[in-house]
């Protein structure tokens, strides 16, 4: 019996510094009314996939940090204004009690 290596890469990581990013935490209303905890992200003078970058990059740590009893959903949205996106949580039941923990997730963004 012989095992194959898995082929290991070595590609170019480019840094971005996302340290002028500006983050606004709100709880805001879906479609059809029911709460929506959100952070808007204000990317001054970024092009769109460093953007994207910035909204998949915070996405993938909310995912890690989600307890695993939460059912809700994590988001993003680029908005049609330049340098402008959001991170959303679609929440399972909807209520006051799953707002406010899925706001307490969103803040913890603001405290990095």
């Amino acid at each position: 019996m012989s095992t194959t290596a898995v082929p290991f890469y070595i590609v170019p990581i480019k840094v971005i510094d996302f340290s002028n990013a500006r983050l606004s935490l709100d709880l805001g209303k879906n479609q059809v009314g029911r709460a929506q905890p959100q952070l808007d992200i204000f990317l001054p003078g970024a092009p769109h996939r460093q953007l994207s970058a910035l909204l998949h990059t915070y996405a993938a740590s909310l995912e890690l940090n989600t307890p695993p009893n939460e059912r809700w959903l994590i988001r993003t949205d680029c908005c049609v204004e330049p340098n402008h996106g959001r991170i959303f949580l679609e929440l399972a039941e909807g209520d006051h009690a799953e707002a406010m923990r899925g706001m307490m997730l969103l803040n913890a963004l603001l405290l990095d």
